[in-house]
Order: C-alpha cells, then sequence, then structure tokens
C-alpha cells in the first residue's frame, strides 16, 4: 500500500515540512516554515476574493482530539510551504507548478490571495524571518531564486539569489536572524548537496558555509536551545542514512554526531520542551512507524515509542505533545510518557502536505494529493482542501 511521508523540521522560533509518496516513482516534498509565535488578529479587510466559512475563534464545541472541515484553498497545492505569521494568519506557497500565494484567516475561516511569486515554487523552504517578513528559496525547476513576502503590504520582492540551485533540502532560522540552508539536489551537475549557505536580510545577500559531513537531501533540520543546527537522516547516492551532524554558526563548520537508531528520510523532526529532538517515521524505503529521541547533553539517540500509524506532517502543540498526521490518521506524541495516541479519523484522507498550529491550539493541515493511476505508475493529484485537528 502506498503511504506518504511528510518530513516536519522543528525548532523553537521555526519549522520546515516536506511530503513525499513512498513506494511510487512519483514523489511530492513539501517545505513548510511556520513559527510558533504569539500573534494578534489580523483584519480581513485588506484582502479581497475570501472564501467564507464558519469562523473557528471559539472550539469549546468541537471534541478533543478530533478533526473538521475548513474552507478549501482557491487552488489545489501538492507541494506547497505553510508559514504562519505574526498576526496569527497562516501564509501558503507554491505547490509544483504554482505560483500563486494564499492566505488563511482562521478568526474568520477564510482564504485570502496573497499575491503572485516571480516564479513557481514546490519543493522549495520558506521561513519567517525575525522582522516578520517571509523568505522563500529555490524549489520549483531547480532554482537558486529566493524571494521575500511582506504581510504588511500583501507584496512579493526579489531577493538575493542562492549559489546553488536547490530542491528537497531544508531551511532553519538561526538566533541571530540569518537564514542556513543545507543540501538538497541540485541540477548543475553536482547531485546531492554537502554545500550549505547563509541568507543575511539586512544585506538580501547569500554567503557560502562550511559543507556537511556527508551529502544529503530528504533530511531534517532543527534548532537546539544552544543556537547549533542538527541535521539528521535523509538519502544520498550510497542510500538510506543514519549519520547526524551538527552545525556551529560561530565557526561556520559541521562536527558528526552519533548516528540515529535507524536509517530514514523525509522524517518529521520536532524540538521537545525538554530540549530534546524527536524524530518520527520517514522511509528507508518502506515506511516506518518508529521514532527515536536526541538528547543534546549526550549526543545520543535513543528509540521512544512507536506510532500507530506511518508518519506524517508534524506540529507541536501547545501543551508541548505533538501531532503526526496523514493518510487519514493522526498520532499524538507525550513526552511525558513516550507513547503515542491515535486521533479521531481526519476528514480528507490527503490534507496532510502542511501543518500550521493557529493561535487558538487548533492545528491546520491543507493541500497534499490524491493517489490515481497515470499509464504505467501511479502519481498524485493536488488538493485544495484544508482542515482543522482540535486538540
Amino acid at each position: 500500500m502506498l503511504r506518504i511521508l511528510v518530513s516536519f523540521v522543528q525548532a523553537r522560533g521555526g519549522f520546515l515540512v516536506r511530503m513525499r509518496s513512498v513506494g511510487t516513482a512519483t514523489c511530492a516534498v513539501l517545505a513548510v516554515a511556520a513559527l510558533a509565535l504569539a500573534s494578534g488578529a489580523g483584519s480581513s479587510s485588506l484582502f479581497a476574493g475570501a472564501s467564507r466559512v464558519t469562523p473557528q475563534g471559539s472550539f469549546a464545541s468541537t471534541p478533543s482530539g478530533s478533526w473538521a472541515a475548513t474552507a478549501s484553498m482557491a487552488t489545489a497545492r501538492g507541494s506547497m510551504t505553510a508559514t504562519r505569521l505574526s498576526n496569527g494568519r497562516v501564509l501558503v506557497v507554491g505547490g509544483a507548478d504554482v505560483s500563486t500565494a494564499e492566505l488563511y484567516d482562521p478568526l474568520t475561516g477564510t482564504w485570502l490571495p496573497a499575491g503572485t511569486l516571480s516564479e513557481t515554487r514546490g519543493l522549495h523552504v520558506a521561513v519567517r524571518l525575525a522582522d516578520g517578513r517571509v523568505l522563500v528559496a529555490g524549489g520549483g525547476r531547480y532554482s537558486a531564486g529566493a524571494e521575500l513576502y511582506d504581510p504588511a503590504m500583501n507584496r512579493w520582492t526579489p531577493t538575493g539569489s542562492m549559489n546553488v540551485d536547490r530542491i528537497t533540502f531544508t531551511g532553519t532560522l538561526l538566533r541571530d536572524g540569518r537564514v542556513l540552508v543545507v543540501g538538497g539536489l541540485s541540477a548543475n551537475g553536482s547531485g546531492v548537496q554537502a554545500s550549505a549557505e547563509l541568507f543575511d536580510p539586512a544585506t538580501g545577500r547569500w554567503t557560502s558555509t562550511g559543507s556537511l559531513r556527508t551529502p544529503r537531501r530528504n533530511h531534517t533540520a532543527t534548532l537546539l536551545p544552544d543556537g547549533t543546527v542538527l541535521v539528521a537522516g535523509g538519502s544520498n547516492g550510497d542510500g538510506w542514512l543514519r549519520s547526524a551532524e551538527l552545525y556551529d554558526p560561530a565557526r561556520g563548520r559541521w562536527s558528526r554526531v552519533a548516528p540515529m537508531t535507524t536509517a530514514r528520510e523525509h522524517a518529521s523532526a520536532t524540538l521537545l520542551g525538554n530540549g530534546r529532538v524527536l524524530v518520527a517515521g520517514g522511509g528507508n524505503p518502506s515506511a516506518l512507524r518508529s521514532a527515536e529521541l536526541y538528547d543534546p547533553a549526550s549526543g545520543r539517540w535513543s528509540a521512544t515509542g512507536s506510532m500507530n500509524d506511518y508518519g506524517g506532517t508534524a506540529a507541536l502543540l501547545q501543551d508541548g505533545r505533538v501531532l503526526v498526521a496523514s493518510s487519514g490518521t493522526g498520532d499524538v506524541y507525550s513526552p511525558a510518557t513516550g507513547t503515542w495516541t491515535a486521533t479521531g479519523p481526519m476528514v480528507y484522507p490527503y490534507a496532510s502536505a502542511a501543518a500550521a498550529l493557529l493561535p487558538n491550539g487548533q492545528v491546520i493541515y491543507a493541500g497534499g494529493g490524491k493517489v490515481k493511476y497515470c499509464g504505467q505508475y501511479s502519481c498524485e493529484e493536488p488538493v485544495a482542501d484544508a482542515e482543522l485537528y482540535t486538540p
């Protein structure tokens, strides 16, 4: 049976999501960035063209652990990203050959137009900057281009291009406000990348930094409490990876740490409140239910409880638990017990391309792909569906 695997890379302040279908010749990898910062209410009068549903400002009558439909996006999107803005809205960008963007307003349950990018995006990264703007880079047809979204103006502007074109890579906001992009696949002849580079919002320029010890794509990247970045897993020409390494922004260098217990790509990675990192699911190539924990204090990995179903897009809930959902099912991880609890069934089995935590504690899942038969191979048809999870 074909499964959809999603990698969700998270740090305090930001996270990145990626998805692929395992067991077919077609895969879609998503990058989604969302920052869990305090946010206020924005005015929906700034934009026109919204589709209307019942507002979700309160969910007192919604059963806990359940899913409910919300308005569909104006455009079907597969490999999109979702980024929570400082005003509480969620910006979704791209999706395979899509160049448009939309905003979800959780107070009204509406989707609003958010302008058009300079090129189509998919398999890209999206990272919310310290000043509230959103950096989108790479993806599409092996692009090195990057652009910035300004929520106050609802407008996109170009910025400096990366030194290397990339898809299936990661982007992480550092504590000094710069953005670290790592690895991925390039079309310039160099294939799977060990290279990494830094974006400086103050100058709009990219500079190369130290290269990974091991080239990788479809890996995870997590900002740790001490400001270093943990990169783990993924794949390259040698197969699926267990290896992990740490990036030190002060030195611009990488160092090896203990390998994971299981090789995996497209896993989710979530920074927990106790400083550990939960890595769950993924594939090698079979879909995995297993999960493990990285302890920065010891630099070691240890197994934890396995999910009831296969992995998916992850979101850190307000109470410190972790929601992982995909393919119509969801699991919630408790750091206190190291166990997973199944949620109720999702409304839309494939509405799990990207996820973002909303100000009221609910989580929106949107986009994805319905698997269908396309001649000799299976493929995915993008969907516009969206739904809300109530903890």
